[in-house]
């Protein structure tokens, strides 16, 4: 097990590609002190650090059009479009059921990030287990407008992207001079300012909680720097990037069952590929 740190970024579906990553992962045995996961990403880091491998891109591509995991009429009900509750239930048939027993035993630590309505700020959980590993990436997880926010043992929390969509700082801050970062996007993708419309819409949803609206306002920003900062780092060798290649076309909500399984494929192609550059990074 490698002392350093694995920075997963969010991005609902598009995970998948972070999926197919720590897959390639598992199957070489890279190991990492701290997984510090955002959303997607700390999704996919359950998987991995219970080493259950491919069960991320099972449930997607499998049950993708189940309507008890993924389906917009849940909203209906004011229920979560995605329910994650899902994923760690029993279902029987060719299931395969969440390893608790394999991911509290792990020698690795989990962080799972998320963002607090009160103060609008990035929230860090450590190895949650039972129902608040479940409340915490439900938390981390839950998209502003379209998911209810979650009561955690830090609070009201939401989507931990709109606060730190890649915790990278968080792993420099807790001592990590060799950090590992999966990005679900290209490098030199940056996000468009946050329209008028969509800030009104901030602003009368979230009216109780100024701080988080204007988190949520500067999030691409937030996001830009980030994206910044990383390429600016990996030029000078201090953090090692793992990123799509090219333009990725898969939506958050994405319904075509391929695509997810091509972006999987695409995305454990580039782990193995990455291998011999990660390991001499690591072991420098």
């Amino acid at each position: 097990m490698y002392q350093a740190a694995l920075v997963l970024e969010g991005g609902a579906l598009r995970g998948q590609y972070t999926a197919g990553i720590l897959d390639a992962f598992l199957d070489h045995g890279i190991f990492f002190h701290t997984v510090i996961g955002v959303s997607a990403g700390a999704l996919c880091g359950t998987n991995y650090i219970s080493q259950q491998r491919g069960r991320t891109d099972i449930v997607n591509t499998r049950y993708r059009h189940d309507k008890d995991y993924i389906s917009l009429r849940r909203a209906f009900h004011r229920q979560d479009i995605i329910n994650l509750d899902y994923l760690f239930a029993e279902h029987g048939g060719r299931w395969e059921p969440f390893d608790e027993v394999a991911y509290r035993t792990s020698p690795m630590t989990f962080v799972v990030a998320a963002t607090a309505l009160e103060k609008g700020r990035a929230v860090y959980f450590h190895h949650p287990q039972g129902r608040d590993l479940i409340a915490d990436l439900k938390a981390s997880s839950a998209m502003p407008f379209i998911s209810k926010p979650v009561y955690t043992g830090l609070g009201l929390c939401l989507d931990g992207g709109v606060a730190d969509s890649i915790p990278y700082a968080y792993a420099q801050a807790n001592g990590f001079d060799k950090i590992v970062v999966i990005r679900t996007r290209p490098r030199a993708y940056r996000k468009n300012p946050t329209s008028p419309v969509l800030a009104r819409a901030y602003q009368r949803t979230f009216s109780d909680y100024p701080a988080f609206v204007q988190a949520a306002i500067a999030r691409p920003q937030m996001y830009n720097h980030q994206a910044q900062t990383l390429q600016s780092l990996e030029g000078e060798g201090q953090v090692f990037v793992l990123a799509p290649k090219a333009p990725v076309t898969v939506k958050r909500l994405e319904s075509d069952v391929s695509k997810l399984e091509a972006l999987y494929q695409t995305g454990l192609a580039d782990g193995a590929a990455s291998l011999p550059q990660l390991k001499a990074y690591l072991n420098a």
